[in-house]
């Protein structure tokens, strides 16, 4: 038998993709917000209406935090944009076409090139977001990074187990008696994650990862992320074009020279 019980509300805001995230944090307009949060429930939740309470617990979950008066103040001033409809004693609210008109290009900016600010000093926050990112990831990843540790290992792990996952990398400035018993264990937990390293150190300086969705380009390394201040830019891979052509040609050519950690 089908099984059509509809996704959790929660679920499907707590697991969108991190760049759509970032997206929903930027806005600063309340009935934008609504609005948007409205268009994702009916797309991606088959949740067509909403209480004011049910939008604030959604975004919530999306790392995003509003006030349940601010929805209902914007909501009262949004004219047509939207619909209302009493269910079980609670005014919930319905996105209509000049609504979905309003965040319509927002979503279509979103999705090709965002950028995430990595503030200096604050590694948990900064692996947080690298958590979120990696989270979102599915089908063949490819990470390049020329420095790593154990602390990449952990960084590695947030990466979903059914993902089949290359990181090639050139050296390390720690232990490697230290390290080898790590990998041997990370190895067996993570049969479809190969760590491989790169001959010439000096020429893999860049840091980024490849994903079937995007193309995530580090101003850091994974296992440092959050010592200094840098950026994230994730770029969507219909927009990134040739770029991202050229990318997985280097680090195919670079692979296939490269021995196994």
């Amino acid at each position: 038998m089908e099984n059509t019980q509809q996704p959790s509300l929660l679920d499907v805001f707590e697991n969108l993709e991190e760049p759509t995230k970032q997206l929903l944090a930027d806005v600063k307009s309340p009935l934008t917000l609504g609005l948007a949060t409205l268009a994702l429930a009916e797309s991606k939740a088959k949740r067509p209406y909403m209480s004011a309470e049910h939008i604030v617990a959604a975004l919530e979950a999306a790392g995003v935090a509003i006030k349940q008066t601010q929805i209902g103040k914007a909501f009262a001033r949004a004219g047509n944009k939207i619909s209302r409809k009493v269910i079980d004693g609670e005014t919930c609210y319905r996105i209509m076409t000049s609504g979905q008109r309003e965040v319509k290009g927002l979503f279509e900016s979103q999705g090709e090139i965002s950028v995430s600010y990595v503030e200096g000093g604050k590694p948990r926050t900064a692996r947080k977001l690298l958590a979120d990112m990696l989270s979102s990831l599915s089908g063949e990843i490819k990470v390049c990074d020329p420095y790593y540790g154990l602390r990449t290992l952990d960084a590695l792990e947030m990466i979903p187990v059914n993902c089949s996952v290359k990181f090639l990398t050139a050296q390390t400035t720690e232990k490697p008696i230290k390290l080898s018993g790590a990998i041997s264990d990370f190895k067996k937990e993570h049969p479809k994650t190969e760590l491989r390293v790169f001959p010439d150190p000096k020429s893999l300086h860049d840091r980024y990862i490849l994903s079937s969705d995007f193309l995530l380009i580090l101003g850091h390394g994974i296992k440092d992320i959050g010592n200094k201040e840098s950026f994230v830019v994730s770029i969507s891979n219909d927009y990134a074009g040739d770029l991202l052509d050229s990318l997985e040609k280097t680090f195919e050519d670079r692979w296939a020279v490269s021995t196994i950690l």
